[in-house]
């Protein structure tokens, strides 16, 4: 699963539904009709005029696959029947002029095979009904975000286009512990340009003041912006990953290292944050920095021992 959708994974049913609402919204425009959760739904969420109908269901996580395949399973069934037991509802909402010939139940992620299977059993059911607002030849289908990637990729972009992240207030150094800012110094010392002490306060101290900014607008992304947060996280736990792997057995020196470092963390925001300014992606990727600094992730060696 590519790393933008991994972030989809785990979160709550209200989350999910709500953003598989706004990517259908995209990738079908005028054709969605969006029906309210009051009352019961009959066993979808949406459908659109061209007859795809769309049930969301996002597991509570962790779970292991087979379990997470049963859920599925079972969630698919249920709905299923609903959706052929309040025939009198859905013929009402529905209407003569729309037959539902996809019935899709969008789930943050599949990795079992066995729910296509039983999705074809629940095909024959629901063709054996001989439901009004059912096309004969109507399937049942599982499907992920990635099916839908490039709206779901222009949604998330258009919640950028439109965060305006807030003022910041003056940096609270309190926080942070004298502790870890005496690791960072320890750290830095090992990179040549900042063996001097005077380069390296100079330099410890724009980072502790990335450091404790971009954990503001960190708090403000993931309080208003689910999916960008989502997305923030699971590139940067990859990174950080590679710290402990690939960056440990980096043959160039401690300098070429943290440049490197630099570059990487940056890309990775502005991958997340397409949109952001040139400054907020800095500011945040700094303060990743700052914070790999001050625990055990990032580390040099020494080229003068």
């Amino acid at each position: 699963m590519d790393q933008i959708m991994q972030g989809l994974v785990g979160l709550s049913g209200e989350d999910w539904q709500d953003l598989c609402v706004q990517v259908l919204r995209l990738e079908h425009g005028a054709n969605l009709v969006v029906l309210p959760d009051k009352g019961g739904d009959g066993g979808l969420e949406a459908y659109t005029l061209t007859g795809h109908a769309f049930q969301c269901y996002s597991p509570k996580e962790p779970l292991q696959p087979k379990k997470r395949y049963e859920n599925q399973r079972d969630k698919a069934t249920e709905d299923i029947g609903k959706f052929i037991n309040n025939e009198k509802k859905l013929k009402s909402l529905i209407g003569e002029h729309v037959k539902i010939n996809r019935w899709i139940l969008l789930c943050p992620l599949i990795d079992m095979k066995e729910l296509a299977g039983h999705c074809t059993s629940l095909t024959t059911r629901v063709r054996n009904s001989g439901l009004a607002y059912a096309d004969p030849d109507i399937h049942v289908i599982c499907q992920t975000m990635e099916d839908y990637e490039m709206s779901y990729k222009r949604l998330v972009n258009s919640q950028l286009t439109r965060l305006h992240l807030p003022s910041l207030s003056e940096p609270d150094y309190s926080t942070i512990d004298s502790a870890q800012i005496a690791t960072m110094h320890e750290k830095l010392r090992k990179v040549p340009v900042m063996r001097h002490e005077r380069a390296r306060n100079t330099h410890v101290q724009k980072l502790l003041k990335a450091y404790v900014e971009s954990q503001e607008y960190r708090a403000y992304i993931k309080d208003n912006y689910t999916e960008i947060d989502s997305r923030l996280e699971s590139l940067l736990e990859d990174l950080e990953f590679r710290l402990d792997t690939e960056y440990m057995v980096y043959s160039d020196g401690p300098q070429a290292k943290l440049a490197k470092i630099y570059e990487e963390t940056e890309k990775r925001i502005r991958q997340a944050a397409t949109e952001s300014s040139l400054g907020q992606s800095r500011t945040i990727s700094h303060g990743q920095v700052a914070d790999w600094l001050m625990r055990c992730p990032l580390d040099f060696y020494d080229e003068a021992s």
